[in-house]
């Protein structure tokens, strides 16, 4: 198949926490910023989220139900306004709030928007993405197909390169279909116990079973006691075309 150059690229505490409050310790700061920096380095045309963290960057989730619309063809839409660089919301019945077309947020630069939708998503939020210029296709009837949504993504957008980044139930999602070539986990020097944290990778309810076996690429210790460890998946799908992203 054809796709992007998919990096699993995380910020996590010692414990394997994604969330919680050891991102605000101090003793996390240092480990924090080679991070941020490493990420912007990636030069990636593309940010993967599900739904509850793309909610973060964008506007949160519709407060109140859309006006009803007419019916529109569940076809693929390509916004006029293109863009060299995207976020990609994993959004399948339609929940996330848009400000306009285009996201600048965290130093990353701007950004469009490629909502990922599957065909039971109701005709009102189709037509509120093309009132705010935004891009979507559709990757499934009922339930996401995410192969479908990674060849979409090169195909219609030309991407090359994504970095994907939570929550839980995405990086699952992803890494259990043979979709990420590379996982990148940045340590922090912290613990926090917190039993509310969310962890790397989590299986949606009903979701089969299943271990994925890593290969590990290399471990390097980093500013501020953190470290950064690279795996191989030894599931990722064959990848015509594409280059071999920082591995090699």
């Amino acid at each position: 198949m054809n796709r992007p150059y998919t990096i699993c690229y995380l910020n996590l505490s010692a414990e394997g926490h994604i969330d919680g409050e050891f991102m605000k310790s101090p003793a996390a700061a240092q480990t924090t910023e080679v991070f941020r920096q490493r990420w912007l380095e990636m030069g990636a045309d593309a940010i993967l989220y599900g739904a509850v963290t793309m909610a973060m960057f964008a506007q949160g989730r519709l407060k109140k139900p859309l006006p009803e619309k007419g019916p529109l063809p569940r076809q693929d839409y390509k916004a006029p306004c293109s863009m060299d660089r995207y976020y990609i919301a994993m959004d399948p019945k339609g929940s996330i709030a848009y400000e306009g077309p285009c996201i600048d947020t965290r130093g990353r630069g701007p950004h469009g928007v490629i909502h990922v939708l599957t065909e039971n998503v109701a005709d009102s939020y189709l037509h509120y993405l093309r009132e705010k210029g935004i891009s979507y296709i559709f990757c499934g009837k009922e339930k996401l197909d995410p192969v479908t949504m990674m060849e979409k993504a090169h195909s219609l957008f030309g991407l090359q390169k994504v970095i994907l980044s939570g929550g839980a139930y995405t990086d699952w999602t992803l890494l259990s279909q043979g979709l990420i070539d590379e996982l990148q986990l940045m340590l922090a020097p912290v613990v926090d116990g917190n039993p509310e944290a969310h962890t790397l990778f989590r299986r949606m309810p009903g979701m089969e079973p299943g271990v994925v076996e890593l290969e590990l690429v290399g471990a390097e210790t980093v500013a501020g006691d953190g470290l950064l460890i690279t795996y191989r998946p030894k599931n990722a799908r064959e990848n015509a075309g594409m280059d071999k992203g920082g591995l090699e």
